[in-house]
């Protein structure tokens, strides 16, 4: 395996995939970012699943308009999300015609949803919600 870091063939690859449809777009933007490079965030974790962000309806990549936060999650919680994801997904799908995107439609909205959940909440109802999940 080469040198070349994940985060760098994710960079390699979106600038070949964008470099035809939006060559005058990226060098605009390279020339407004300080020291001539874009911002890509390098976190490993990172997954490209594929989704061509031109397919996409909004013009901005979630990563230049939102700001990343990372959780930790117990695996349960994690696979129950991942396939509430798909039910919504296929369901949103099949209603709007269009895909619910992870990271520009679902996160935000499960995460309101819990805002909203815990509105009002007091601390012995926080420990029996945490309980379920320790």
């Amino acid at each position: 395996m080469s040198d070349e870091s994940r985060a760098d063939r994710l960079r390699r690859r979106r600038a070949q995939r964008d470099k035809p449809s939006a060559a005058s777009e990226s060098t605009e933007r390279a020339d407004s970012v300080s020291g001539g490079e874009t911002d890509v965030a390098s976190d490993p974790s990172e997954t490209d699943d594929g989704t061509d962000e031109a397919d996409s309806t909004a013009s901005e990549s979630v990563k230049e308009t939102r700001v990343g936060t990372y959780m930790y999650l117990p695996e349960e919680q994690r696979s129950e999300l991942n396939f509430r994801y798909k039910e919504l997904n296929l369901a949103y799908e099949r209603a709007v015609g269009e895909e619910l995107e992870k990271n520009r439609h679902f996160y935000p909205l499960v995460v309101q949803a819990g805002l909203e959940a815990l509105d009002g909440i007091d601390g012995e109802a926080i420990r029996e919600r945490l309980d379920r999940f320790e």
